[in-house]
This record gives C-alpha cells, sequence and structure tokens, in this order.
C-alpha cells in the first residue's frame, strides 16, 4: 500500500492506492470467507482533506507590438499556417469584416477578415503557401 497526495480542483487529499496485479497483493485483497475486493477497515480509512496552497497569479504579459516593417494598411497573419483560399483580388474594393484569406493552422480554417475598408493594393501570398505570424499577407490602401 502507498501513499499519495492528489490535487483535484485546488484541493488537496491523501489517498491509500494498492497494486493488484502482483499474486502478493491478490492474496491480501482476499477475505476469509474467498471472495476477492473485499475492504479492510485499514483501506476504509479517509485523510481529511488538506487546502492546498492558493497559487500564485501570473503577471499578465505584454502587449506585443507590430514589427517596424508592417504598415497601418498591412493585413498580416495572426499565427504561422498555410494558406486556403484567397477571396479578393488585386484592386478590389473591401469593407471592414469582409473574409479576404483563409489561414489553416493546426487543423484549423481561420478566416483572415478586413481590419478596415479601401482597395486591395497588393496581395504578397499565393494559396499552398506557408506564413509565419506576422507576415505580410496583403495590402489595403
Amino acid at each position: 500500500m502507498k501513499k499519495f497526495r492528489v490535487e483535484v480542483d485546488g484541493e488537496e487529499f491523501i489517498v491509500n492506492v494498492e497494486e493488484i496485479g502482483s499474486e502478493e497483493s491478490s492474496m491480501k485483497s482476499q477475505s476469509s470467507d474467498g471472495s476477492v475486493g473485499s475492504r479492510s477497515s485499514k483501506t476504509a480509512e479517509k485523510s481529511a482533506p488538506k487546502k492546498a496552497a492558493p497559487k500564485p497569479k501570473t503577471k499578465p504579459q505584454k502587449e506585443m507590438s507590430a514589427p517596424d516593417n508592417i504598415g497601418e494598411c498591412d493585413v498580416v497573419a495572426p499565427m504561422p499556417g498555410s494558406i486556403l483560399e484567397i477571396n479578393v483580388k488585386k484592386g478590389d474594393n473591401v469593407s471592414k469584416g469582409d473574409m479576404l484569406i483563409v489561414l489553416e493552422a493546426m487543423k484549423m480554417e481561420n478566416e483572415i477578415t478586413a481590419v478596415q475598408a479601401g482597395t486591395v493594393k497588393e496581395i504578397k501570398v499565393k494559396v499552398g503557401d506557408s506564413v509565419d505570424a506576422e507576415d505580410v499577407l496583403l495590402v489595403i490602401e
């Protein structure tokens, strides 16, 4: 029998664990009438739960600033991934919130939308391209 300390949802418990895979422990768990799995008074004891110390609060992360080479009208990749669709062409007029590009990242499709209205000046990627976070995908003027 081994004792372990376990934390569940912030509460700490002391538990007794018995290995039942070996021949020796299976013999101990049999009662005098031969039935297996009966509890002894020793294993039925419960330890009073102990409260765990509160976890220290983490400091808020400082906001990341955009790299210097990114302009106000540049649409950038929020995370690394690959380009699945490009829904605009050079010269198209777009409104704020229009879907521009579909980026696949971690087996999920992420829609990249326009943050401002304008005209698509330049598209810097093509379908199938791999991009890193903060790479410029297209430019709106």
